[in-house]
């Protein structure tokens, strides 16, 4: 399997959780455009580090947070 990034990771992880969009009044699952945001505006902690979009995964994960300084989501 080739190494993922940060975005398409999320995207999958979005397949078994349906992430919520946060965007405005908006109601329904979130799309990959809000994921691919989530991830530049650093709202997505990996192993304690904000990941860009585009990183590459690096595996094992100890800790996944969405949302670090609103209410905050901790995944694993």
């Amino acid at each position: 399997m080739p190494p993922l990034t940060a975005w398409e990771f999320l995207c999958d992880l979005h397949l078994v959780c349906h992430f919520q969009t946060r965007e405005g009044k908006k109601v329904g699952d979130a799309s990959k455009s809000e994921l691919k945001r989530w991830c530049q505006n650093k709202a997505f902690i990996i192993n304690g580090e904000p990941i860009e979009w585009n990183d590459l995964m690096d595996f094992p994960l100890f800790s996944v947070i969405l949302f670090p300084k609103s209410r905050r989501v901790t995944l694993l």
